[in-house]
């Protein structure tokens, strides 16, 4: 999904799995974290990492400096979206993409586990803290609002990790696309442009 472009910022990079896979797209990769022990890893995986707290310190990086920006299941460990999102769409240059992942609470068996059962649905299997350490929980039409409202203008959003598997193959276009997005997709992946300055 990620278009091709000169600097890719990896929000949450983690030890820098998406941005060895986006190498070949980018010529600089840049990564931040909040684990001083992930940054490390990043960095010996060839991307120029930094330890930051996304909740309130501010990116290391000029304004409009990225054509790209991912935060890959990030959001949702994160206190204060609105200072993330100000911050990277403050890097972003105008017009560059932004990528943005978030587990979607529509799925049916996360509707199923909270309306039948009686329990919150987990989005997480980390060990960390209640659900992984969540603290922020999405439907699409939140993070789509939540994008809006920070500059950004949504041109896609994709179902993935769907059950079935099979419905992977499908087009997220149209109202199977809309079922299969909302009700079958364990996450959500939304393909954002920073809207001119």
């Amino acid at each position: 999904m990620l278009r091709p472009g000169q600097r890719l910022l990896d929000v949450g990079c983690g030890a820098g799995s998406l941005a060895t896979q986006a190498r070949t797209r980018f010529r600089e990769v840049h990564g931040v974290d909040l684990s001083p022990t992930a940054v490390a890893l990043a960095r010996t995986n060839g991307v120029e990492a930094a330890v930051v707290d996304l909740s309130c310190e501010p990116l290391p990086h000029p304004d409009g400096s990225f054509d790209a920006v991912a935060a890959l299941g990030v959001l949702p460990y994160v206190w204060d979206l609105d200072w993330l999102l100000r911050e990277c769409v403050r890097v972003l240059a105008p017009e560059g993409q932004m990528v943005v992942g978030v587990p979607n609470m529509r799925a049916l068996w996360r509707l199923w586990s909270l309306a039948v059962r009686g329990r919150f649905p987990l989005t997480s299997r980390d060990p960390v803290g209640y659900d992984g350490g969540s603290m922020h929980y999405f439907c699409g039409r939140n993070v789509v609002d939540l994008l809006e409202q920070h500059r950004l203008t949504v041109v896609g959003v994709h179902g993935v990790f769907c059950l079935p598997p099979a419905l992977e193959g499908f087009s997220d276009r149209g109202v199977g696309g809309w079922i299969k997005r909302e009700l079958f997709s364990a996450e959500l992946v939304v393909d954002a442009r920073k809207r001119g300055s």
